[in-house]
């Protein structure tokens, strides 16, 4: 019934040891098997392994394994071909594992490496995928990052509810170019359905002409109706990670997600990186670390949110993103299976308490998770307007540090908040001071600084390009 076996194991030269120990034919409870002892290096930040099969060193048949840093444990989708009965830890970053295969023909296996980014949705749309990783080649490189700001096309400065002209931005306006990042807001399009319809619009604009596209979700509580913290929205988190429906709050959060989904599914239909439950580790938004439940309870709800949209939408890439505020941010992380990007949210950075290495400590952060990090908020926000206030802010504050800082650099993106008459201006506009225009104008034509021609030229939702 069953050929008999090559014991034989065509292995890649890797950068850490991977030996074939042991190989023999065993008899299981199904059939006649072959159990392999093959030794591989716990799963590092950008590496990940597969075990694969071939009949005739020809074509493979890839199983990933992963490694689950807080379990110890390997595991592998095999679908049940193939299957770990057992894994010892040699104590030097590496385990001896026993895979066990059913036998129809002669097998040969080998331990490949895979190459990351991995996105948290294993299966997003091939531009969602190719999108992540150009966000890393991006970010890693020092020499350079893209500038965003929030809403640039549908809000102005002189705008209570949109201006309804998408070809338009304050950006443009000055330099001549839109920002190379659209960030949106989930709050503006299920909230305020009366702006609906241009915000969308805007953010398709944006897709078409090549930009990244980013959402926050400023989410309006339950109880509160707002997004600010309330007695009774400091609980909401805590009775949907208990799946305790008894004031229908297990409801309310899933059918907010669903309103979500339709937008991203129905209306965007293109890749976004969403920004859910930012700032978590400052106290004033419902789901900040006053909740109840705390950092714990925030954990389990950013991965049930993951989780629910990821089995529902294949365009998502999720960043995760703390205030500058507080020390203690990393105790509100989801795991790295549930994060793509790796964010810090710091306006007047550079000024004492917010010095730059708030930005670096995130980048170090991200990079010893596989990560790829971005300066997801920004800003003048000192009171008044950095227009006669700090006139060269762009240059100064922003420019200026980060290149000259060996490490800040390798960064996606820089985005900063909504110009409108209710709020910045963040960045100058066609009335602002000269000296204010000058600025932005020298930070625009900086090599570091991308807009969004030059964001388009890169196709970050094609492959990337071969080195």
């Amino acid at each position: 019934m069953f050929a008999a076996i090559r014991k034989s194991f065509a292995l890649f030269a890797l950068s850490f040891p991977v030996l074939a120990h042991s190989a023999e034919v065993v008899t299981t409870e199904q059939a006649t098997a072959l159990r392999a002892q093959l030794r591989v290096q716990e799963d590092s930040p950008g590496l990940r392994h597969a075990l694969e099969l071939s009949n005739d060193l020809r074509s493979w048949t890839a199983y990933p394994l992963s490694f689950d840093q807080e379990q110890g444990a390997w595991s592998v989708q095999a679908d049940g071909q193939v299957a770990i009965f057992a894994a010892s830890d040699r104590g030097d970053g590496s385990w001896s594992i026993d895979f066990e295969t059913l036998l129809d023909d002669a097998v040969f296996l080998r331990i490949a490496p895979l190459a990351g980014p991995f996105p948290a949705d294993s299966t997003v749309t091939e531009e969602t995928r190719h999108l992540l990783q150009n966000l890393h080649r991006l970010g890693w490189d020092a020499e350079r990052f893209a500038f965003g700001q929030e809403f640039p096309l549908s809000y102005n400065s002189t705008d209570n509810i949109g201006n309804g002209d998408i070809d338009q931005s304050e950006s443009k306006d000055v330099v001549g170019d839109h920002p190379g990042v659209h960030g949106a807001d989930f709050l503006y399009m299920i909230d305020r359905s009366w702006e609906e319809h241009f915000h969308i619009a805007a953010a398709k604009r944006a897709y078409e002409s090549g930009a990244i596209v980013t959402f926050d979700y400023h989410w309006a509580g339950k109880y509160g109706g707002d997004y600010k913290a309330h007695p009774q929205d400091d609980t909401l988190l805590d009775y949907v990670v208990r799946n305790d429906d008894s004031r229908g709050d297990v409801t309310w959060f899933y059918e907010s997600l669903d309103r979500i989904l339709a937008i991203i599914n129905d209306e965007l239909q293109f890749p976004i990186v969403f920004r859910p439950f930012h700032e978590m580790d400052g106290n004033w938004f419902w789901w900040g670390r006053q909740m109840q439940g705390g950092a714990d309870t925030y954990r389990q709800a950013y991965r049930l949110l993951v989780e629910y949209l990821s089995a529902r939408t294949d365009y998502v890439l999720f960043c995760w993103s703390p205030d500058v505020a507080l020390e203690d941010f990393e105790q509100f992380y989801p795991g790295d299976a549930y994060v793509d990007i790796v964010g810090r949210d710091i306006y007047n950075i550079t000024d004492p308490g917010r010095p730059l290495s708030k930005l670096t400590e995130m980048i170090d952060f991200a990079a010893a998770r596989g990560k790829v990090a971005a300066l997801t908020e920004t800003g003048y926000a000192r009171g008044g307007s950095f227009e006669t206030g700090d006139p060269d802010w762009w240059t100064t504050h922003i420019l200026d540090p980060i290149v000259a800082d060996e490490k800040a650099g390798k960064i996606a993106w820089v985005l900063t908040w909504i110009n409108a008459s209710w709020s910045g201006p963040y960045i100058p506009r066609s009335t602002s001071p000269q000296a204010a225009k000058d600025d932005f104008k020298a930070f625009y034509e900086s090599p570091a600084t991308l807009f969004q021609s030059e964001v388009a030229a890169l196709n970050v939702y094609a492959p990337p390009a071969s080195e």
